[in-house]
């Protein structure tokens, strides 16, 4: 017997296979009417297996759910991620060019001031390569009409000459580089003094100011025109003022009042104002004025 089960396991194994479906069909069908001891013992038997069967079953479909819901939730990120990012990047645009246009409505408010000198605004778009430089580069050049040593000014005062151009481009000299010197007037006191570069781009010296100036700590110096820069332009304020018991001049310093770390844009004097006319020889003097004689 037991070699005939040897023999004969595998076969045995499939019908049992084949059996157990039929079995349970055959029992699941007596359940509407009084079930005999033999089928509760096989409802008994197949109870474990039915409910691992379908425990497993329903694991899988809701382990197969919750894939496809995740991939549904990750895609759904993924898209409010990209529209996040694509808000932040035009609020951010939106606001840059905010400040742009502000910049820009006050380097024009101060050059409608300055009429009738002739200006244009230039957009910063380089700086010195090196601590020592004391120059940016503005991308406006000849073919726009600038100069050599043409004056270069913000909303916050002078910043500086053009020292070298081309088509396209130029590069100034900024008022606190050594081989600047600026004329400077105190709107205070009205005494004159020239603001020299000393390599520092928060502190100019103060050259030339009388000992007798009634020069004080935050006095404001202007542009006093008749040069490169148009009368009261603002070049920055006196500090360290200190008198010496002898010589003609004081010692001082001057803090610039532009920020050269901030420009975003400028303005270049490519016309300067025009001087006051002469009078003719041929036209009578009016009152209070020399004639030229007959």
């Amino acid at each position: 017997m037991i070699s005939l089960l040897k023999r004969f396991r595998e076969p045995i194994f499939v019908i049992a296979l084949l059996a157990f479906p039929l079995v349970t069909f055959f029992v699941k069908a007596k359940k509407g009417r009084d079930l005999s001891p033999a089928d509760r013992a096989v409802l008994l038997l197949i109870e474990p297996a039915e409910r691992v069967i379908t425990l497993v079953a329903y694991k899988a479909v809701d382990t197969w759910n919750g894939y496809i819901a995740l991939r549904s939730v990750r895609r759904e990120n993924l898209e409010l991620r990209r529209e996040r990012l694509q808000a932040l990047a035009i609020q951010q645009q939106s606001g840059e060019l905010k400040f742009e246009n502000e910049r820009l409505k006050r380097l024009l408010d101060y050059a409608d001031k300055q009429t009738p000198t002739r200006m244009l605004a230039a957009r910063v778009i380089a700086v010195g390569a090196s601590p020592h430089s004391h120059s940016l580069r503005i991308a406006r050049g000849s073919d726009d009409g600038i100069v050599k040593g043409a004056a270069v000014l913000s909303h916050d005062g002078v910043v500086g000459t053009v020292a070298s151009l081309t088509g396209s481009y130029a590069d100034v000299q900024l008022i606190v580089s050594p081989l600047s010197a600026v004329p400077a007037l105190s709107q205070r006191t009205r005494s004159r003094s020239t603001v020299k570069g000393t390599g520092d781009y928060n502190r100019c010296k103060l050259e030339y100011a009388l000992r007798t100036a009634d020069l004080q700590e935050g006095d404001l110096l202007v542009s006093p025109g008749g040069g490169y820069f148009p009368a009261g332009t603002p070049v920055g304020k006196v500090t360290n003022v200190a008198k010496k018991p002898t010589g003609m001049f004081l010692d001082a310093q001057v803090v610039p009042s532009v920020d050269f770390s901030r420009l975003d844009e400028v303005l270049v004097v490519i016309q300067a104002p025009p001087l006051a006319p002469a009078i003719p020889q041929d036209v009578p003097a009016g009152p209070g004025t020399q004639g030229s004689g007959p």
